[in-house]
This record gives C-alpha cells, structure tokens and sequence, in this order.
C-alpha cells in the first residue's frame, strides 16, 4: 500500500469509534470533539509509521533474497574443478569480484533467442533457440578462418551470452570474476523480464610483450548478471560493445523454460568463471 492510499484510508476512520474509545478513558471524555481530533490525528501518524516499517522490512528482505557481491580478500583461496588440473582441480587466489545468489534447491532451465543484436552482428542472428552466444569469430582472433568485422577488429569478444542455474552455486558456489577489476556496480530490477540485474564494466591492464612487438594496453568489458528469483535461472551477457548495447541486447531476449529441472547435483562444478573468453 502506498503513503497517500493510507492515508486516505485511516481519514476515513469513523469518528463514533474515536469516541467510543475516548469513553473507556474518562479523564480524556471531558472535551469529546476536541479529543476526538487529536486522537484521530495520533492514530493516522502512527499507522502511518507501521505502514512504513513494514515497508522497509520488506525491501530489506528482498535485499537479502536478492544475488549480492562482495571484492575478496586477494589470499582467498577457490577450489575450483579444472580437469587439466592436478587431482582434477585448481587453487585460485587473487579473484577480483565474488557474486553469489541465494541457495535454490530447484532451478527450471532455460532457452533463448535474440530479439535484437547490432548489424554487425546479422550472421549470428537465426531463430534456433540456445543456451550461449558468443561473437568471438567475429574479431581478428576469433579463429574459424573468418575475417573480422571492421568494427571488432581490436576486440577480443563483442558479445557472449551464458545461461546459468541458480541451484549450481547452492552451498557457497559462485561466480568468480579473475582478471578483469570491475568499477561501480549497479543493481535494478526490470519488471519486463521479471530479473534482479547487476551491470557493471571492468577492466584489465595487459603488459607489454616487446617480443612480438605488442604494446602495453588496457582491455575493457561490461558485465550484465539477470537472475530471476522465482525460477532459479540466471543469464550473464557480457562484451566490449558498450553497455548501452548490451542492455538493448538483454531487454529483447525471448526466453522460454525447456521442461528440465536442474539441482545442485547435476553440476560437477559449483565455481564459474565470468570473464569473457576465460575458462
């Protein structure tokens, strides 16, 4: 309920039940009309302030029920599953961004197709419904023997686009971000797709490498994390397009559920890494 439909409401009060309570206090029935205005008035401030409270209470509770972030201690250690690891695994330290949700015994998986991608991109656009996108080819680097858009020529990756389950990062599991240092983060809610969103861009320096004549350089990415709360899924979309092109991207996905109910047990890894390109 919003303040001024409150309000509204408590001005309604009768007076008689004013008065009636005033009746059980006979100190205060001497001045009955006076007294009945005040009353009144104490009422609707109090209700009022409740109204508020419970409002609070509830933004802090999908706060807390929301994704969150946290930047970790740079000897924080992650142990992370890695086949070409020894024993099957890794020792990461030295993470630059940790983005855990809530634990979700249960997630629906998810499908998608772009509504919306830049015309640079109009080789990647069809109608099949996926769980990843990525326009890596489409940079000078991107391998496949193809040749690069002009535009993306100096990018490492454009566009990707993962579908992801809450329920994989149940028991402390999250998202890792390694290399790349994120700036200020931002959280929202979009009501057209029912997500909690944290957008952000980062970066990261590259060394010089006189070898093969490569100057030193700073790589640049924005991130956009949609998690929907009530399904348990969650899509990362992340790139060197700029941030505006990556929401107009997001807005305009058409996302559908497959059937398939993924928990916690079917991921082998419960550590994910977000960077674009990595892992």
């Amino acid at each position: 309920m919003k303040r001024e439909e409150a309000f509204d409401a408590l001005s309604g009060l009768d007076d008689t039940f004013i008065a009636e309570a005033i009746r059980y206090a006979p100190a205060e029935s001497a001045r009955p009309p006076e007294r009945i205005a005040h009353v009144k008035k104490r009422i609707i401030t109090l209700a009022l302030a409740a109204v508020l409270i419970l409002a609070l209470s509830v933004t802090a509770y999908a706060a807390i029920s929301a994704m969150s972030h946290r930047i970790p201690d740079p000897e924080e250690t992650f142990r992370i599953t890695w086949n070409d690891g020894p024993g099957g695994y890794i020792e990461w330290t030295d993470a630059k961004l940790v983005v855990t949700f809530p634990d979700t015994a249960e997630s629906k998986e998810i499908e998608f197709r772009s509504g919306w991608l830049p015309e640079e991109m109009a080789s990647l656009q069809t109608d099949d419904w996926r769980g990843r996108l990525t326009a890596e080819k489409l940079c000078r680097n991107g391998g496949g023997g193809n040749k690069a858009v002009p535009a993306y020529d100096d990018m490492v990756n454009p566009l990707q686009i993962n579908v992801y389950s809450a329920s994989q990062f149940n028991n402390g599991g999250a998202m890792l971000l390694l290399y790349y240092t994120p700036e200020e983060i931002i959280e929202e809610h979009w009501d057209e797709l029912n997500v909690d969103v944290m957008r952000f861009h980062t970066t990261q320096l590259r060394e010089a490498i006189p070898e093969i004549d490569l100057p030193e350089r700073t790589l640049v990415q924005d991130q956009l994390i949609l998690f929907n709360p009530e399904a348990g899924w969650i899509i990362r979309i992340c790139g060197e397009i700029g941030m505006d092109q990556l929401i107009k991207v997001a807005q305009n996905l058409e996302i559908r559920e497959t059937g398939r109910v993924l928990t916690y047990d079917d991921f082998e890894s419960h550590y994910l890494f977000i960077d674009g390109g990595v892992g």
